[in-house]
């Protein structure tokens, strides 16, 4: 019943420490952490040297140099011994009850997720979280979930995991999202924020140039959806995947007029604000 834990790593110094340390304190002990070097770093060494030994964690490599998230996952996911499969980034955490709270949900439904939490990583204040708050399990469609914000980070049973799509970087976790809940129907989400994204103005998607990189992304996924293979999708999750991405699409051009006014607004600040 073991969860496995894919953790890609590049330039993770600074912050997989933390990560490593919120897998520790899980008061669900039956789990393994993969972390998958994406910079030819030795993370094993690494974490040793901070104190952070534990049989649970195995280390691979991608044997490249900032392959990217996607192909990092697909690396890690090759080595899952575990009945159930999650991630976590370098730069985030769990909440110590995280996978206890998810493992059941995911046994009976295929997969689970939390309303993910976001954090300014320098402040630490809370910028928001997926979805309101709310005190009961909700069940996500398909065309819930492309109404929101973020991507949600779930807690897969083995049966419906998938490689990530190869040449899908950028929106990678959207994807990958629209293609669980197409399997399975209705993806549970608890009223708790267990998983913790910490925002960074470093990070892929606040870097120079990220708006034109999305944008291109979506009109490719877009164009794969309408004309292509659909990634795999039912007709009807198509359809309502390809209008929730327009959308998307949209809402990151109004991104790059806010960006003009003010350039350092972080995606998710303005992203929280127009659902405000």
């Amino acid at each position: 019943m073991t969860v496995s834990i894919i953790i890609p790593a590049c330039d993770a110094e600074a912050t997989l420490p933390r990560a490593v340390i919120s897998l520790m304190q899980q008061t669900e002990s039956d789990w393994n952490a993969i972390i998958v070097s994406d910079d030819k770093r030795d993370y094993a060494a690494f974490l040793a040297s901070k104190g952070l030994s534990d049989t649970r964690l195995a280390f691979a490599s991608t044997g490249l140099y900032r392959s990217g998230c996607h192909n990092a996952r697909n690396v890690g996911f090759d080595l899952v011994t575990g009945d159930y499969v999650t991630q976590l980034d370098a730069d985030d955490t769990f909440t110590a009850d995280r996978l206890a709270t998810l493992k059941p949900l995911a046994a009976r439904y295929g997969g689970a997720a939390d309303n993910l939490m976001m954090i300014d990583e320098e402040t630490e204040d809370v910028i928001g979280t997926v979805l309101d708050e709310t005190s009961e399990i909700q069940r996500l469609t398909l065309l819930d979930f492309m109404t929101l914000n973020a991507p949600l980070v779930p807690l897969i049973r083995r049966d419906h995991c998938l490689h990530r799509v190869p040449g899908v970087e950028f929106s990678e976790d959207v994807i990958a999202n629209i293609q669980l809940i197409d399997r399975i129907g209705l993806l549970p989400v608890t009223p708790s924020s267990s998983y913790i994204y910490r925002i960074n103005m470093k990070s892929m998607a606040n870097k120079e140039g990220a708006v034109e990189k999305f944008e291109r992304g979506y009109s490719d996924y877009i164009d794969r959806l309408e004309t292509g293979d659909g990634f795999g999708l039912k007709t009807d999750n198509r359809r309502i995947a390809c209008d929730g991405l327009i959308a998307k699409r949209a809402l990151n051009r109004d991104y790059a007029e806010a960006l003009e006014r003010k350039p350092s607004l972080t995606f998710s600040e303005f992203a929280q604000r127009r659902s405000n």
